[in-house]
């Protein structure tokens, strides 16, 4: 199979349908989605081999300076180019939402590195389409020892736990890229964070979709060090988790935080007290730290209930919007099907041509 592209959208490149996808039927095909940067040492014999588990691969180039689109399309993958570099949120966005058209059964997602093993795909697509799951988590710590060296582990471990924490939903690698999705968590799922947080988001998103999300074991190969500096990409991934926590649970990031420091300084106020009543001598350093902390924590409490009630009036704003444009869909469907009916019922209706001789000889 040959891959295809066309160059007529200025930011993003996307491929035209083709006769060649595999034919729609009421289970719908199994697709691939490798977003990929510079990574035209691996990203063919990749596409090779994941051909094997699927029924077609979709590679988003995300304004790679090399070769990685023509050597992927050579592979028989269909690839969609952004033109500029616009991070691994943005080409899984625009993967997903080429892949959408064609309806397919499960997607499964794998870094463009060669890290991942293609062989593990049946098993990642598994509980996807056995029902059992939204969105499938490949787990490097999962029951299979790979070979990952220390401060790899070290991050992602610390990574992982920032992210349950914060997300409210435990995993035992938050920040694997090899994963499976439902035709209903491929309809849900859209990423707004940039940079490398959008595996931490999926947490976030998962729960407040009510997406089931497993994890199964998979192997890992680290052939090359890692491109980003360890610690800054650590960073970078924790802004984003802080930000998503404030955005998608004010609650818990305004709320609990406004409660703790509230809960201190009236414990501070406490021990003002409690010299005071030793001493006789008002403490004014402790006690102008007591009226701040209690100001500042009752101020985080406050904004955190007013921010989740406000998120709560937009998210069922949002839901009431979604189900009139379905039911419209839904009504505008039903009529045009009516009025095929009607009209096969007209055409079965009227006389053919062997009834009108008949009248015309009777007449």
């Amino acid at each position: 199979m040959v891959g295809h592209s066309m160059n007529h959208i200025p930011m993003t490149e996307h491929p035209a349908p083709t006769a060649e996808w595999p034919e729609r039927s009421r289970v719908g095909p199994t697709v691939a989605l490798i977003p990929a940067y510079n990574e035209e040492r691996f990203i063919g014999s990749l596409v090779l081999a994941v051909r094997s588990y699927v029924d077609q691969v979709v590679v988003v180039d995300d304004g790679s300076a090399d070769h990685t689109a023509e050597i992927a399309e050579k592979a028989g993958a269909i690839v969609s180019r952004h033109q500029v570099n616009q991070g691994k949120a943005a080409a899984v966005n625009t993967g997903f939402s080429y892949i959408r058209q064609f309806r397919p059964s499960a997607v499964v997602m794998l870094d463009g590195d060669g890290q991942h093993y293609a062989e593990d795909i049946p098993c990642v697509l598994a509980p996807v389409l056995e029902g059992a799951a939204d969105i499938v988590v490949g787990s490097r710590f999962l029951h299979v020892k790979s070979d990952i060296p220390a401060y790899r582990q070290v991050g992602q471990h610390g990574l992982t736990m920032v992210t349950n924490l914060a997300s409210g939903m435990r995993v035992s690698d938050s920040q694997s890229g090899y994963r499976a999705f439902s035709a209903r968590a491929l309809e849900e799922l859209s990423f707004g964070q940039g940079g490398f947080s959008i595996e931490s988001e999926m947490q976030f998103l998962a729960r407040e979709h009510r997406l089931r999300l497993v994890e199964v074991p998979i192997r890992v190969s680290y052939v090359d060090p890692a491109k980003r500096n360890p610690f800054s990409h650590g960073m970078q991934v924790v802004n984003g988790i802080l930000q998503l926590a404030g955005q998608i649970r004010p609650l818990l990031f305004f709320g609990l935080t406004g409660f703790v420091i509230l809960l201190a300084g009236v414990l501070l106020g406490l021990y003002v007290v409690h010299i005071f009543a030793k001493t006789h001598d008002l403490a004014i350093g402790y006690g102008l730290m007591t009226v701040i902390l209690s100001l500042v924590g009752m101020l985080l409490f406050f904004v955190g209930v007013v921010l989740h009630s406000v998120r709560g009036m937009l998210i069922e704003l949002r839901r009431s919007l979604l189900d009139r444009f379905r039911d419209k869909q839904d009504r505008e469907a039903n009529m045009l099907a009516r009025q095929e009916g009607h009209a096969r019922e007209g055409a079965h209706d009227l006389p053919d041509g062997g009834q009108l001789l008949e009248r015309a000889h009777g007449e």
